[in-house]
């Protein structure tokens, strides 16, 4: 079953995305979310970096690891999925953090908003934010049907930042970064 969602997935993004970098990327991001548990940051070890890492037919799907350092700072996230953009709010302190993020919802054709927790890891492709427990804003009351929102940074060699994402439900987009206020 999971080597079926990580062929079905290299083959949406490939007709989405125009390289093999970028489809490669997006597989190992969604194979990553769709393997591992998140757990909550307080329970991790800093000073024990232990891979996660998932085997199909002998070879590795994708490896996830806690991230060697921390990240401080705001930064504004724009993306789009299904004709829906999405606009949040990231701010990182160490290896987690929390993002607010509105968006217009047309079933109920009203503007939500939504907070959610973010655990920072590093993979072979860039750094990854898990997104987890997505709640109403200013509340702990979970939303019944927004998916998680997870994140694949990577810095290329010219400098410029790549940065994707692939919701728990396979829905994923490119996105836009403005920094607030960041410190690496």
């Amino acid at each position: 079953m999971f080597s079926e969602l990580v062929r079905n997935t290299v083959l949406a993004t490939s007709l989405t995305l125009p390289n093999f970098k970028q489809t490669t990327s997006i597989a190992i991001l969604i194979a990553g979310i769709g393997l591992f548990g998140i757990k909550p940051v307080d329970a991790r070890n800093a000073l024990v970096q232990t891979p996660e890492v998932s085997q199909s037919s002998s070879y590795t799907i994708a490896q996830l690891l806690d991230a060697n350092s921390p990240i401080y700072g705001s930064w504004n996230l724009r993306y789009s999925v299904d004709g829906i953009v999405y606009e949040s709010v990231l701010v990182m302190e160490g290896y987690s953090g929390v993002m607010r993020t509105r968006y217009f919802e047309p079933g109920i054709n009203k503007k939500q908003v939504i907070d959610q927790e973010i655990s920072l890891k590093s993979s072979p492709q860039g750094l990854v934010l898990l997104g987890y427990n997505p709640v109403y804003a200013g509340t702990s009351r979970r939303h019944p049907t927004y998916a998680a929102d997870n994140f694949l940074f990577s810095v290329e060699p010219d400098g410029s930042l790549t940065a994707y994402t692939c919701d728990e439900i396979r829905q994923c987009s490119a996105v836009d970064v403005k920094s607030i206020l960041s410190q690496y």
